[in-house]
């Protein structure tokens, strides 16, 4: 077979630099996208930061300097004419240090402030320091420490003891003999390897008063999440009020004997607008965009003033020349950014103005082609502006997508939020009578009752998605 030329035509979308800088900068938050401003400026010699103005009282305080050194004029030299209108921070009215302290004292206080910071202890710190009082040998030792290296912050053990015998080069019946020690330790319940046994420990530190509970746990776990109470008492031959007793006393063990030691990280949040109520009126919205986080950036006059030398070589004003288009690149992005998000943000109020000042239950329906459309923008872009994003609002700070839903139908023809909807539910079942729980059948009624058209299997999805137990679990007997 020859080789061949062959030509054809073909038609194909290529994204401009310009637009692949904003497309990725649209899509970070506010975190994220100072991250990459700072990187911006480490990589591009073209940018720089734009200095923020002094404070007056800073000003005040500043010791005026009248005589000039000599770098400083063979620098001034250096600079455009323009450079002192467009950057009045020099180096002449910066205000001097005024801490009084030594540089040792305030390094002598850094150490001391490190040594009070403390991290929260662990289930496996404080195991392992009960460990200690336990009198066990040097093997023993070892297999415990298998044994707490396989717990999770549950308190559950998720090794078999096949698994902590290999791992540890032991025997299995050696290996029960430690694990039934380290489930004589605090927590109760700890090293448990399912849940029944969880709750079989606990019991057994209650002495006789909770003889009938273990059995119960032991052999009928299945029945007490149903709230079978009367297949129980047949079971035991026994009053339901007998079984009721003991259950309540199951009821109060805690079935995930390690949470007491669960440490939440914190999650610093940084909302990247806010909207909020003017003052004085009920129903004006006013928007920010946070921007102040983000440091101004512009093109460095120095290079710019290179741009135009006539000596300069070829290949200098090529690299100046393409980190130069570069930068504007960057620029133009950050500005499109800010006000890409910024007319997203006017269309959701526009759109959910009773949200902003009544809350969740008066959400409309509202998706991204609604926001594309009016904004003339891809919904795709719309998706990206929003991503991982949050506004703070009267009703808290959450993120953009909780203005999204989709549509249910109402009698009226406009329209129902199925976020709202999910709200409703809520309150319905938060509302109702303990003793006669509303069934799914029962909520659909009351829906139908305020306009809103949802079908049985919908009620069930969104109770389930509302973590809502069915009508037979939430019943009090």
């Amino acid at each position: 077979m020859e080789p061949k030329f062959i030509q054809s035509h073909s038609q194909k979308m290529s994204l401009s630099p310009q637009m692949r800088v904003y497309l990725h900068l649209l899509h970070l938050p506010l975190q994220e996208l100072r991250q990459a401003v700072e990187s911006a400026l480490e990589e591009n010699p073209m940018l720089e930061e734009v200095p923020r103005p002094l404070d007056p009282e800073d000003e005040e305080v500043s010791s005026p300097v009248t005589n000039k050194n000599k770098d400083e004029e063979e620098s001034s030299e250096i600079l455009p004419d323009d450079w002192a209108a467009k950057d009045p921070l020099t180096f002449s009215n910066i205000p001097p240090d005024l801490s009084r302290r030594k540089p040792e004292d305030t390094r002598k206080i850094m150490d001391f402030q490190e040594t009070l910071i403390t991290r929260p202890e662990s289930l496996f710190d404080y195991l392992e320091w009960q460990v200690h009082f336990l009198e066990l040998d040097e093997a023993q030792k070892k297999i415990a420490h298998e044994i707490l290296g396989n717990i999770d912050p549950d308190g559950y053990l998720k090794a078999t003891l096949e698994e902590i015998a290999a791992g540890s080069r032991s025997e299995c019946g050696k290996v029960e003999e430690v694990l039934l020690k380290i489930q004589r330790l605090d927590p109760p319940g700890v090293g448990a390897r399912d849940l029944r046994e969880a709750l079989r420990i606990q019991l057994e530190r209650k002495g006789s008063d909770a003889a009938f509970a273990r059995e119960i746990v032991r052999d009928h776990l299945e029945l007490i999440a149903k709230r079978d109470w009367k297949t129980l008492a047949k079971i035991f031959s026994t009053s339901e009020p007998e079984i009721k007793r003991s259950v309540d006393l199951i009821a109060r063990l805690d079935p995930k004997p390690g949470r007491s030691f669960y440490v939440e990280e914190a999650i610093a949040i940084t909302p990247d607008a806010t909207v909020s109520i003017k003052d004085g009126t009920e129903e004006g919205l006013e928007i920010e965009v946070h921007d102040d986080f983000i440091p101004k950036l512009r093109i460095n006059a120095e290079y710019r003033r290179m741009m135009r030398e006539k000596g300069l070589d070829n290949k200098t004003k090529e690299f100046i020349k393409t980190r130069l288009a570069s930068g504007i690149d960057f620029l133009k992005a950050i500005a499109l950014r800010g006000s890409t998000l910024r007319a997203i943000t006017d269309e959701i109020v526009r759109a959910q103005p009773l949200f902003f000042t009544r809350g969740f239950s008066h959400l409309r329906p509202l998706r991204l082609k609604d926001i594309a459309e009016r904004l003339e923008l891809h919904e795709s872009t719309i998706s990206r502006a929003i991503h991982g994003k949050y506004l703070r609002t009267p009703q808290g700070t959450i993120p953009y997508k909780s203005f999204f839903s989709q549509k249910l139908e109402t009698k009226d023809g406009e329209g129902e939020s199925q976020k709202s909807t999910l709200e409703r539910i809520r309150s319905l079942v938060k509302k109702e009578d303990s003793h006669k729980p509303l069934s799914d059948q029962a909520i659909v009624k009351h829906l139908e009752e305020e306009g809103i058209n949802i079908a049985r299997r919908t009620v069930a999805k969104y109770r389930e998605l509302l973590k809502i137990l069915p009508t037979h679990l939430r019943r009090v007997r």
